[in-house]
């Protein structure tokens, strides 16, 4: 038989795109792989004698199927690998959105406060300052600072079920 590529690929073409289809379960696939089977038939034979050309194509088309499957698998290992890493990301996502949900309704409570007693807790409990600093500020003094802030902070825990600090996560 000699390696003139079109009567061997016609002669085999479809035989070998059923072998390959058993293997990797598409169509496409398979003609592409035995394509690739002739190709390196060609360039083989370009430069040595192939005395079982059949054979050849068989062995080819069936190392570069399992090729294919290997490489298949190994993407489907990397999807599940990055699937199974966006789920912390997901759950840091929900923990964001819950920390957002959990200041707005401490804003909320807030809000509610009476002015000075607001005045009070945002100067203390959000920006930091001590008793001393809140009563110089709103011309106040320390024991009625740290009455609006004890107020402050019963409102909010009712408001908020108890829960002062952000959900942890």
């Amino acid at each position: 038989m000699t390696l003139d590529n079109t009567p061997l690929y016609q002669l085999y073409r479809q035989e070998l795109v059923n072998y390959l289809f058993r293997m990797v379960n598409c169509y496409e696939t398979a003609q592409d792989l035995v394509q690739e089977s002739y190709l390196v038939l060609a360039r083989t034979a370009s430069v040595e004698v192939i005395n079982q050309p059949r054979g050849f194509l068989y062995r080819t088309a069936s190392n570069l199927a399992l090729d294919h499957l290997r490489h298949n698998k190994v993407v489907a290992r990397h999807v599940d690998f990055v699937a199974a890493n966006d789920e912390p990301e997901q759950a840091s996502t929900e923990s964001e959105i819950s920390k957002a949900q959990w200041r707005a309704l401490l804003s909320a409570a807030i809000a509610e406060l009476p002015p000075r007693c607001r005045d009070a807790f945002i100067l203390h409990k959000i920006q930091g300052l001590s008793y001393r600093e809140v009563a110089q500020r709103l011309a106040i003094s320390e024991s009625a600072v740290e009455k609006h802030i004890a107020k402050g902070l019963q409102h909010c825990r009712q408001r908020l079920g108890g829960q002062l600090l952000p959900p942890q996560n």
